[in-house]
């Protein structure tokens, strides 16, 4: 049942992007897009924002790990975000 419940909000979250508001498409307005970075990739460590100071800090170092780093693109209806993590080589 469970399985049945996450497969239908799988299904549902696309369809919902596409709900007419005013004659248009939520999806489709440029002037309402946003790009937001959790986290990026800088000589192979996690780099990240400290949102109460500002400052750039490392979240990870993937060398010390045998690790690569690599960043991930997510896209959420008028939103790209993009994080970073460290995997295998």
């Amino acid at each position: 049942m469970k399985a049945f419940i996450v497969a239908m909000m799988l299904v549902a979250g696309p369809a919902m992007a596409q709900i007419n508001v005013q004659d248009e498409t939520i999806s489709s307005r440029p002037d309402d897009f946003e790009v937001e970075f959790l986290s990026w990739c800088e000589d192979n460590k996690v780099m990240g924002q400290n949102y109460s100071t500002g400052a750039v800090e490392l979240r990870a170092d993937c060398s010390t790990q045998g690790l690569t780093c690599k960043t991930y693109n997510i896209f959420r209806m008028n939103r790209s975000i993009y994080t970073a993590a460290c995997v295998e080589k």
